[in-house]
């Protein structure tokens, strides 16, 4: 059976489409996946197989805050050979990319919460993560529902066209649900404040700077009286 056969049962909302995007692009991976929202793992078991049938040593990392969902994930996966290409995560994005500062994915799967606040959490987190020639996969970018004033809860597309991916990434496609992004430009990082404490090599030296020196200040200031 193929990959999109052996998902077919787990629950999910990956439309056939999607699903084969999904599958052609992990096939097609060269470095570490990412995927934020699990649920039961549908998505995650599809590109963990497609990761196994390229025979490399990549890794799939999916992040969610229920670990039910994850529990369930974890299940599928062993059942179907791949747990050892998963690495499942319980937090939020924003805590696995400080926890993961120098993960450079080369394909991300964003399908969490899809509201514009949550997005933008999202989107926050991977700005530094996401690396020149990485690709960005967003589920129900291309959903009519988007432009629905009514409708808080899917607000993907007009979250993202208003954030640094419009910026720095390109639309290749839109297929199915989903609007996939290559990233073209990433800024350079932020200058660094540093400190230099090598003058301090001794315990004579921590004893002038913290008693010393505060002491001939004090000295000082009686003088001037």
């Amino acid at each position: 059976m193929d990959a999109l056969g052996l998902v077919e049962s787990i629950p999910g909302w990956l439309r056939p489409e999607d699903a084969e995007a999904l599958h052609a692009l992990a096939l097609a991976s060269r470095g570490p996946i990412l995927e934020i929202g699990t649920y039961r793992g549908k998505s995650a078991v599809l590109m963990a197989l497609a990761l196994a049938q390229a025979g490399g040593d990549e890794t799939l990392f999916t992040v969610d805050v229920d670990r039910r969902s994850l529990d369930a994930a974890a299940a599928h996966a062993r059942e179907r050979g791949v747990a050892d290409r998963i690495v499942f995560v319980r937090g939020t994005s924003s805590a696995f990319a400080r926890a993961h500062p120098h993960l450079r994915p080369a394909l991300t799967f964003v399908d969490g919460d899809h509201s514009r606040a949550a997005v933008d959490r999202d989107l926050a987190a991977l700005q530094p993560l996401v690396p020149a020639g990485g690709r960005l996969v967003f589920h129900d970018f291309n959903d009519p529902r988007n432009d629905d004033p009514s409708c808080l809860e899917i607000k993907v597309r007009p979250t993202v066209e208003s954030s640094w991916v419009s910026r720095d990434c390109e639309l290749e496609r839109v297929v199915g649900a989903c609007g996939v992004f290559i990233r073209r430009r990433v800024p350079p990082a932020p200058r660094r404040m540093t400190a230099d404490l090598s003058l301090v090599h001794e315990m004579r030296d921590l004893w002038r700077y913290r008693v010393r020196m505060p002491a001939g200040r004090a000295w000082q200031r009686r003088r001037l009286r």
